[in-house]
């Protein structure tokens, strides 16, 4: 069943990133939704919010996300990553990326916080950017093997 306290995480992390973000010129804010399955060990399909924010000053994308995993016990997981695009001038409308962060997972009584390694690729295609992307969470007795979708839209910059 899903918690309130869940959807309040969630917004929270997006409020405590974002705001302080907003103000300063030139930094950009991505908000999109994912969906995706886990190959490891909880085997679950799962849906998610990503947030991308770009900092002029920084030479990686902060990225928090949430991700709501279906069917049985709660189960969630919060990340915050720095992504790190990958250039390829040969794609012009495909950017790859590398990623590292901190995710902490929850299920039922248990919270366990791991490292995350990722990448993917997005596309530019105007308002609505797709991406996919496989995130490896390693949190010690649990492994999550996450592969998702998802589509990015542009709110601030």
């Amino acid at each position: 069943m899903f918690k309130p306290r869940i959807l309040v995480a969630a917004v929270g992390l997006f409020i405590l990133t974002s705001v302080p973000v907003m103000a300063q010129a030139g930094a950009t804010v991505d908000l999109g939704a994912r969906l995706g399955t886990d190959l490891g060990d909880v085997d679950r399909e799962f849906f998610g919010v990503d947030v991308r924010i770009g900092l002029p000053a920084l030479p990686v994308t902060v990225n928090p996300t949430f991700d709501y995993y279906g069917g049985g016990n709660d189960f969630y997981q919060l990340s915050g990553n720095a992504l790190l695009t990958l250039n390829t001038a040969s794609l012009p409308n495909v950017t790859p990326y590398v990623g590292a962060g901190l995710g902490i997972a929850h299920a039922s009584n248990n919270t366990d916080i791991g490292i995350n390694l990722l990448g993917g690729a997005s596309i530019s295609a105007g308002p609505v950017n797709p991406f996919a992307q496989i995130q490896l969470t390693l949190l010690g007795d649990v492994d999550i093997i996450a592969i998702s979708i998802g589509a990015l839209f542009r709110i601030s910059g």
